[in-house]
């Protein structure tokens, strides 16, 4: 199980923060001061609560108090004092409803300080706001640092808003996200316009070139540098761009983006960089540099990226800008150092907004029969076309990462359910099942869960044992009880297996102070807190062997011991050409066997089988292998139904998958980046709409195997439409008899074959069926077809496995007497 959170970085100032969905900046403390003379019509809404009164602030939650006070003050004698509060939401608003205008850019201003004995916290600005036609958004403007305000000093938020939906309400308030009953006060509050909202048609054209022209089509220097149009090196063409003389590592050549990049919009940003020879390998990076109303600051497109002299390296991202412009320079840039570098085939392309499609078949609905279908998402799934995309396709939802224990409970004691109860909130309105990942794991955990009572890292002691396995119990119960009725299952313990370590247990921190203890322990407290609740034990690559019997002796140890386990969680993040479908039928049936039930948690299947490959969009070829492999593991689970109650993918498209990273995108799941089908949502609704469904292999006769010339017969038709077919195979000897009937056809791959100068073509198959009249039996085989009949250029050769993957028969050899005929 992973997860990835798409960030960026304001270089000049050095501060991070998260990137939100097309309307929000989140910018940290004081990071844009006033201008002096800001004109007064700019001035949206002021606070300075001298007057004695509230200004307009109301209190946002039930019980909370906000009072006109002078025991503190950041300007003059007063400030707002919030009280009452018992929710991490709850604080002090103010109505901006009809005040603000939609693409306009505003400076949002705020003074907190907590009331005199308050424990260091964490407060924020948010604007709650309410789009046409769409479900209410929560847009962080501004925070103080993690436990960043005190009683003893003020602290000025500070950060840009804009908003590019039309709207009914707009509400912004105060919060604290790790104190649900922190009191404060709030003064020095202003809203002032630093950019009306753009006009002019929009350019969407982007801007791309490869330097052909023998000029340096609009870059230019930026900083003391030399540019140089060059044919010494290129990437492809005769040209290149070669930036020298640099004296600092920020110099080096621009581009201006001011027209051809615009609020809201996402962009595919591409450009080729090689560094000029004798140089040592260095970090790039494409950077924007950003001016609003006199202010400049700088944002990472591309991070950091090794390039070295000796080949060209392609520098890419997707990137959502999210912010308004005077002006707007696009830029590559080093890490440290000065070397100089070539540029080539840079590419700035708009990507429209995704748009799902609509008239085509339901993935949950075509697979009604079988099992729900479920999405891993987070908050941006749940609004707008993705929202449309996950109600039409799926009947489950897992939250992504918002139920992990670092989202959940950041300090020990005091949980944040928000966003948690959002998706959970929208699963129940659309009549969708809910997941819950995870109670424990050994990552994405806060820092205090493994500090003693004194604050330092825990070591492996009897009392750290007891506070650790104390602090498991009081989350679970909380967790657990908090969504008691609507979450039907968890995933109490994620990846506790290692199948390098003797005992089979993973080192975590987990095991470390409390050995395998927590693992029964969450699953009592759970089931305590939840009786209805099924609960599961979640790891990865299941399919594996060694793996596996490590997580079979522990599952049916719990079991022995009366612990309540249901099920086992099988993640199942797998490749174009792994796991092997006869692997997966036989790692379910295992369990099964234990009376356990199954589930699909995490379903996605990479278009890489390897760590090094690299792609800037996906092959058309590797995408047809993709939806194969999705059709063949759904065969299997559908197979599978009686023993697998849910399968979950892990992510709604491929614009939102822990797979990518800026520098290695990936293209897993069913929809692509525009929210339209891929063959994988082919493989799984329709396989007769992949290309090649209509491949068939037969075969008639006899043929050798073994070194004594034994003969076996098979007799089969398969087509690759479906799969379906029938498959006989009969052998017998003085020590055994063999004889194997199936209908139930799981997988089917053809591809060209070639030894010397025979060729033709081979189809992989698997097929489930009856061995000796007892079913459940996986055949995995390999047909040829390289020659006419009676050339023994035709071979056949096949394994026969228990149902929990037993190798019990194999048998191969050329056909005589018969032909194996495959017609592409």
């Amino acid at each position: 199980m992973q997860s990835r959170r798409r960030r960026f970085s304001v270089e000049g100032t050095r501060k991070v923060g998260v990137l939100l969905p097309i309307v929000v900046w989140i910018c940290s403390l004081a990071l844009f001061p006033f201008r002096e003379g800001e004109a007064q019509s700019n001035i949206i809404a002021q606070s300075d609560f001298e007057d004695g009164t509230l200004q307009g602030w109301i209190p946002r939650g039930s019980g909370v108090v906000l009072t006109n006070t002078t025991e503190a003050a950041h300007g003059g004698a007063r400030s707002l004092k919030t009280t009452g509060r018992s929710a991490t939401w709850h604080g002090p608003s103010l109505d901006l409803t009809g005040k603000l205008l939609k693409g306009a850019t505003y400076q949002i201003t705020a003074a907190v300080r907590l009331v005199s004995g308050q424990p260091a916290s964490t407060l924020k600005i948010t604007m709650q706001r309410s789009p046409v036609g769409d479900t209410t958004k929560f847009d962080q403007i501004a925070s103080s640092a993690t436990g960043g305000v005190t009683d003893s000093a003020w602290v000025t938020l500070q950060g840009q808003y804009s908003f590019a939906t039309d709207v009914t309400g707009l509400l912004l308030y105060v919060e604290s996200p790790d104190n649900a009953t922190v009191q404060f006060y709030l003064d020095d509050v202003s809203v002032v316009m630093v950019a009306p909202p753009p006009g002019g048609p929009r350019d969407d054209s982007g801007v791309r070139g490869g330097f052909e022209t023998g000029t340096a089509e609009g870059w230019m220097p930026r900083g003391s540098v030399t540019l140089t149009v060059t044919t010494a090196d290129q990437h492809s063409g005769s040209y290149s761009l070669l930036t020298s003389n640099r004296t600092a590592a920020w110099q080096g050549p621009r581009l201006n983006v001011t027209s051809k990049m615009y609020n809201g919009s996402r962009y595919r940003i591409s450009v080729w960089v090689k560094l000029a020879p004798g140089s040592p390998p260095t970090n790039m990076r494409v950077s924007l540099e950003r001016t609003l109303a006199g202010t400049t600051t700088f944002h990472t497109v591309v991070p950091n990226t090794q390039v070295t002299a000796d080949q060209w390296k392609q520098l890419s991202a997707t990137y959502d800008y999210t912010f308004n412009h005077d002006s707007l320079y696009l830029y590559v840039e080093s890490a440290s150092g000065t070397p100089s570098f070539y540029i080539d085939d840079y590419d700035v392309s708009y990507v429209p907004p995704p748009e799902p499609e609509l008239n085509i078949p339901s993935v949950y609905q075509t697979l009604s029969d079988y099992f729900p279908v479920g999405a891993a998402i987070w908050q941006g799934n749940i609004t707008g076309p993705h929202s449309v995309l996950l109600t039409k396709h799926f009947n489950s939802i897992t939250a992504e990462n918002d139920m992990k224990w670092d989202a959940l409970e950041p300090t020990e004691g005091n949980f944040n359910f928000a966003t948690a109860d959002a998706l959970v909130n929208f699963a129940m309105a659309n009549n969708m099942l809910v997941r819950g990942h995870t109670l424990v794991w050994h990552n994405q955990n806060p820092s205090w869960l493994f500090k003693d009572a004194n604050g330092n890292d825990m070591q492996p002691t009897p009392e750290n044992k007891a506070l650790l396995l104390q602090r498991l119990e009081n989350h679970i119960r909380a967790v657990v009880g908090h969504f008691r009725g609507k979450v039907y299952a968890w995933d109490v313990v994620n990846e506790v297996i290692d199948p390098s370590q003797p005992d089979g247990f993973r080192r975590s921190k987990w095991y470390e102070i409390t050995g395998p203890d927590y693992i029964e322990r969450a699953f009592r407290v759970a089931h305590e807190a939840d009786p209805n609740a099924k609960l599961y034990i979640n790891d990865y690559n299941t399919t594996d062997p060694v793996k596996r019997a490590f997580l079979y002796n522990l599952v049916r140890d719990l079991k022995q011991r009366g612990v309540p386990i249901d099920g086992v969680g099988h993640q199942m993040h797998s490749n174009i050409a792994w796991p092997s479908t006869a692997d997966v039928i036989a790692t379910i049936n295992l369990f099964a066997g234990l009376g356990l039930d199954n589930q699909i948690t995490e379903l996605d299947v990479s278009v890489y089988t390897d760590s090094t490959t690299s792609y800037a969009s996906p092959p058309q070829d590797v995408l047809i292998k993709q939806g194969y492999q999705y059709r063949d593991l759904f065969r299997a689970f559908r197979y599978l139904k009686d023993e697998i109650s849910s399968v979950t993918l892990w992510g709604l498209a491929d614009d939102h998958t822990w797979l990518s990273t800026p520098t290695r995108l990936n293209w897993p799941l069913l929809f692509n980046e525009q929210l339209k089908a891929k063959p994988a949502y082919w493989g799984v609704v329709d396989p007769s709409q992949l290309p090649g469904s209509g491949s068939m292999a037969s075969t008639t006769g006899a043929y050798f195997i073994g070194p004594g010339g034994r003969r076996a017969m098979a007799a089969f038709s398969l087509s690759n439409n479906g799969p379906a077919g029938t498959f006989a195979f009969n052998y017998r000897d003085d020590l055994s008899v063999v004889q194997f009937k199936s209908t139930d056809v799981i997988s089917y791959a053809i591809s060209p074959y070639a030894q010397g100068a025979i060729s033709g073509y081979r189809v992989t198959f698997t097929v489930v069926g009856a061995l000796n009249k007892q079913p459940g039996y996986i055949l995995v085989g390999s047909a040829i077809d390289a020659g006419p009949v009676g050339s023994r250029r035709d071979a056949l050769s096949l394994a026969i496995y228990t149902p929990t993957g037993d190798l019990i028969f194999s048998s191969g050899g050329p056909i005589e007497g018969g032909d194996i005929a495959i017609n592409p």
